[in-house]
């Protein structure tokens, strides 16, 4: 019996019992992850059909870009995105008729200097005169590399930030619609080209800016800016708002940056 045991212990002896291996996770950190896209650009893309484009975005996401797809234009949401380029697609029902209907429309109320590509059919290439012409117009479909090229060359082209509201404060810097204030510097740009204002104006447009569309009473304005209470028959603040308005191009009968209160001040235009 005790030989049986001994043989039982030497079959057991012999067995080569399976290692033990730690988890892989559980010894190395994980691997950090990497900014393939330091620099990004948005674009917004309006399609009633977004499957049609679908290698058109794939091709502009994997070359870094942020691709915004929208079915229709809305001016209400997407006046305040900030984008660098707009691609409307019009190449499955689109007419010469819609275009010229799109087109005028972005151009009154989109208010923005943001280039736009138009995507179009043969047939309505084909038929394209007049103003349609001078619009960036591509046939579509066509090799995604082709738009993308198209994209780089118009953006790089157009580097100028897109009219909005209200720019993020960078620092000192703030904006409004096509406007750059520097605080440090008082300096006001536009399209890299200095306006020219006294300090006066400056202070009225950028009270007028930090109040973010509210109205401001001529009072106020006289208090803060001249430091007096004394309104009584002063039209101090209707001459310096004037001689504003006309360094920035600005109508005040439609304006753009400045609207007037009657009775009351000024505010920002929307």
């Amino acid at each position: 019996m005790q030989k049986q045991t001994d043989q039982v212990k030497v079959k057991w002896s012999g067995r080569r019992l399976p290692l033990r291996v730690k988890p892989a996770l559980a010894e190395t950190e994980p691997a950090p992850l990497v900014d393939n896209c330091p620099i990004t650009r948005r674009v917004i893309l309006i399609s009633p059909m977004p499957g049609q484009v679908h290698e058109l975005v794939k091709a502009l996401t994997d070359s870094c870009f942020d691709v915004l797809v929208f079915h229709r234009w809305e001016p209400d949401l997407h006046e305040r995105l900030v984008f660098d380029l707009l691609i409307y697609d019009l190449s499955v029902a689109g007419t010469i008729d819609a275009f010229t209907g799109i087109s005028s429309r972005l151009n009154r109320e989109a208010e923005h200097t943001t280039p736009c590509l138009y995507l179009v059919g043969e047939k309505m290439i084909g038929s394209a005169s007049g103003p349609m012409l001078q619009e960036e117009l591509l046939v579509w479909p066509a090799r995604p590399q082709e738009a993308l090229y198209r994209v780089q060359r118009m953006i790089g082209s157009s580097p100028v930030m897109p009219k909005r509201a209200f720019l993020p404060e960078e620092g000192q810097r703030i904006g409004f619609k096509d406007l750059l204030l520097d605080r440090e510097r008082m300096s006001v740009q536009r399209d890299n080209t200095r306006i020219h204002l006294t300090k006066t104006e400056y202070d009225l447009l950028l009270k007028l800016i930090d109040a973010k569309g509210a109205v401001i009473s001529r009072e106020e304005m006289l208090s803060d800016i001249w430091e007096t209470d004394f309104t009584g028959g002063s039209n101090v603040v209707d001459v310096h708002i004037k001689s504003l308005r006309k360094k920035l191009g600005d109508n005040a009968s439609s304006p753009q940056y400045i609207v007037t209160v009657r009775g009351v001040g000024y505010r920002l235009a929307d």
